[in-house]
């Protein structure tokens, strides 16, 4: 039986993600597709537009026959650690082969990128040092040496894709699993401001609903989507900004300075300026913006403040196991399924209640601070139900 796994965010799912679905369902041709999903906080560490079911019935209308959701303790980690979960997750899942999304969809340079990265040679550390004390931050200088050991691969560390692609084949080779990875060109521009209907950012997709400019929006995704954004944002179900900010903010203030020091990725008197800069700061993006810089990625502040709001501390972290269950979020109607579901290492649980016997505390608070964001009960994990198509 051939499996196809992809690692996704779908928020909101868009043309370009249907694209990358159904280019790896063809090329693939598999019996089932499967999604592991990000939960109520992304890889970034920011909140989901969308519900998690919400973003599961969307992944199966465009295809996919089950999704199931990544623990956050995964999610909201480096790009490394986020790839090692979800490859663990669908290793375990059965899945036979793994789909992403790359700018250097060549299949080759990714794994040779990825088998340096994952056992480096002597000449690759001492180009990482050289360009580390020549001033340069990790990122750059992990990049340089790269394109110094292998000429074919400049520059690929340089594009969020790449960077992801290269980590979900890391994960393989340090898992040992047997998954073949099905590299889909990235088209049109993650990081673009306005919106490409045919290969939007999810980014660009969501400032444009954040700012009324639903009609662009909606001609960026698939009907399904548009429809189910039409009924989120009338019934205004979808994250206050505000009221995020708010609730991150009093968080932070509240802490106590040896507390900020035990949180995940704290470095170099980080957890001082954290302190200081969250009691003046008026919103989470003034926050980050005034931590972020070449030292501290934005990505890392914010992770770093969602690891806070979560409860994660650095001791959570070392001792975090893989993956041991699974919540199923959505299927597809399968005589096979039920059936299948037993012959896996691991239980897959179909609903929270049950999953959270044995789920992480932070994945629970993920959903209440989800739901307080959208004035929604914290019960709301409870009375969510899988959905089935």
């Amino acid at each position: 039986m051939k499996i196809l796994g992809i690692t996704a965010e779908y928020d909101p799912f868009h043309n370009g993600h249907l694209f990358h679905m159904s280019e790896a369902i063809r090329q693939v041709n598999p019996d089932m597709t499967f999604v592991v999903l990000s939960p109520c906080f992304k890889q970034r560490g920011e909140l989901s537009l969308l519900s998690p079911s919400d973003r599961a019935l969307c992944a199966l209308s465009a295809g996919a026959d089950a999704v199931f959701l990544l623990p956050v303790c995964w999610t909201v980690r480096d790009a490394e650690h986020y790839a090692l979960g979800a490859v663990s997750l669908l290793a375990s899942l059965g899945a036979t082969h793994l789909a992403f999304g790359a700018e250097t969809a060549e299949i080759d340079v990714l794994r040779r990128a990825a088998e340096l990265l994952e056992s480096p040679d002597v000449s690759f550390n001492a180009s990482l040092k050289n360009n580390l004390s020549a001033g340069a931050g990790y990122p750059a200088a992990l990049s340089a040496a790269l394109s110094d050991a292998i000429p074919e691969a400049s520059g690929i560390l340089d594009q969020p894709n790449n960077t992801l692609a290269v980590c979900y084949l890391r994960a393989v080779l340090k898992l040992k699993v047997s998954l073949q990875p099905v590299a889909i060109p990235r088209a049109g521009s993650y990081h673009a401001a306005s919106v490409d209907h045919a290969f939007p950012s999810a980014s660009s997709v969501r400032d444009a609903l954040m700012r009324g400019n639903y009609t662009a929006a909606y001609h960026a995704v698939p009907s399904y989507t548009a429809d189910l954004l039409r009924h989120r944002f009338l019934d205004g179900k979808v994250p206050d900004d505000g009221a995020f900010s708010t609730i991150l903010l009093r968080c932070l203030r509240a802490m106590a300075a040896e507390d900020c020091g035990r949180l995940p990725d704290i470095s170099e008197g980080l957890e001082n300026a954290l302190k200081k800069t969250a009691a003046a700061a008026q919103s989470r993006r003034e926050l980050i913006a005034s931590l972020a810089g070449k030292r501290y990625p934005a990505s890392r502040i914010s992770r770093l403040c969602t690891c806070a709001l979560l409860g994660i501390t650095r001791e959570d972290l070392a001792s975090l196991p893989l993956p041991d269950s699974a919540l199923l979020l959505g299927l597809r109607k399968r005589p096979d399924m039920t059936s299948y579901w037993k012959t896996l290492p691991i239980p897959v649980f179909s609903s929270f209640s049950s999953w959270k016997k044995t789920a992480c505390p932070a994945d629970l608070a993920a959903w209440s601070i989800w739901a307080q964001c959208c004035c929604l009960p914290d019960t709301l994990p409870f009375t969510e139900k899988m959905i089935v198509l």
